[in-house]
């Protein structure tokens, strides 16, 4: 599978001060509840100290 090229920044926070489960459960349940797949249309990773949660841009729709 060919990663997605498109990824939009949802949110950054501090990775002392933020339960990673828990951000991505947020980010998750927004995917179901547009009836996407989550592990498809939402990803984590950790740069310089934060948490950066990006999304697809078909996620990103519903706050358009």
């Amino acid at each position: 599978m060919a990663e997605r090229e498109e990824w939009i920044l949802a949110e950054k926070l501090p990775v002392d001060e933020t339960d990673p489960k828990a951000l991505l459960a947020k980010w998750g349940n927004v995917a179901e509840d547009m009836a996407l797949v989550p592990e498809l249309n939402v990803r984590m990773r950790v740069e310089a100290g934060q948490f950066v949660v990006e999304v697809s841009p078909e996620l990103m729709e519903v706050f358009r």
